[in-house]
């Protein structure tokens, strides 16, 4: 694998990349080259996840929320600082894991869980937990074991990190307290297709499973399992950084525990979805909607209190998802040749 490049290579490579015609505007201004763009090189990279909270870095240097990332089909995660790309640790991983599973990483960076190959004797599938620390050599804390396990393509942390959710080809989500080994619940899809994403509200209490081709969303307890909540004709979205509303498809806010539309708030008028929000729910990622005069989709920079436009730029799509920094000034996206690139925004 390449390394991340050094800092005179990083410094080069933003001076060159600031002459590329990707645009970053800040409302009210005329177009300007995008400043301090940094790009991880490419192995094909897959972005594995963000960390929004706190990671401590090695000594002698500042604390950093992580972006993790790996080649398609590599054996090991890169953790590196959100903002400045810069290498924070690597993790390999023991060779029973499947690498053509996406592995999830917990919210404080802390642990990665990765689908494991069934188990010898019984055939069972399992879920194993690997430690993010450099002190920890590549061993599971934990691994699940069961039948229900095998099949299963999708992993999510709940934010505290102890709750977690495997999402399964054959129709179904389970929820698991993977320290305990307890298995909390079994979620069956209404449409009988799989999951395409597993939600947790930002404060762990509750759980959305998200099916292919759902017409309703259905909210359960993170904690026991039971129904809370059916969100009709909400297809898919994602909780509210407050946990009281879930964002639902064409712009829509859905108020919780109540499940009605509720007026559209400044930041949602105009677009077509949420990428993300800062970690201290004060900035949102959002897609406009419809296209410019040049065909070119874009993501708007907003502040959620007031829906006020702190930066734009031109949709970046490399097949992988994009996210925001926790911090709410850097996009994280593909680079159109299988690299991972960091995108300032707008500074604090």
């Amino acid at each position: 694998m390449k390394p991340v490049p050094t800092a005179p290579l990083r410094r080069s490579l933003r001076l060159a990349l600031s002459l590329l015609s990707l645009t970053v505007l800040a409302p009210g201004s005329p177009a300007q080259a995008a400043p301090g763009e940094t790009r991880v090189p490419p192995d094909p990279l897959v972005l594995v996840g963000v960390a929004p909270r706190v990671l401590p870095g090695p000594p002698g240097t500042p604390a950093a929320s992580i972006v993790a990332v790996r080649g398609r089909y590599s054996s090991h995660v890169r953790l590196l600082d959100a903002v400045t790309g810069e290498a924070r640790r690597e993790v390999f991983f023991p060779p029973e894991v499947q690498l053509d599973i996406p592995p999830a990483l917990s919210a404080d960076g802390r642990w990665l869980a990765v689908v494991l190959t069934p188990d010898p004797v019984t055939r069972a599938g399992r879920v194993g937990i690997v430690s993010t620390s450099p002190a920890t050599p590549p061993v599971f804390q934990k691994v699940l074991s069961a039948g229900g396990l095998n099949g299963t393509l999708s992993l999510a942390f709940g934010p505290d990190g102890t709750m977690l959710a495997a999402g399964n080809r054959s129709g179904y989500a389970q929820l698991w307290e993977w320290p305990t080994g307890r298995r909390v619940a079994t979620v069956t899809s209404e449409s009988g297709h799989e999951p395409s994403r597993l939600e947790f509200s930002p404060d762990g209490r509750l759980f959305a499973p998200i099916f292919r081709g759902q017409t309703r969303t259905r909210v359960f307890d993170a904690r026991t399992g039971e129904l809370r909540m059916t969100l009709g004709g909400v297809g898919y979205g994602t909780f509210t950084p407050d946990g009281a509303g879930f964002l639902a498809s064409r712009g829509r806010l859905i108020a919780l525990p109540g499940g009605r539309e509720a007026p559209t708030p400044p930041y949602l008028v105009g677009t077509s979805g949420v990428i993300g929000f800062s970690a201290d729910g004060t900035r949102v990622l959002v897609r406009r909607t419809g296209v410019d005069v040049q065909g070119r989709e874009w993501l708007e920079l907003r502040e959620v209190a007031t829906g006020r436009t702190l930066g734009a730029l031109t949709r970046v799509w490399d097949g992988w998802p994009e996210a925001l920094s926790p911090d709410g000034t850097t996009l994280i996206g593909g680079d159109g040749e299988g690299g991972v690139r960091l995108l300032p925004l707008a500074p604090r």
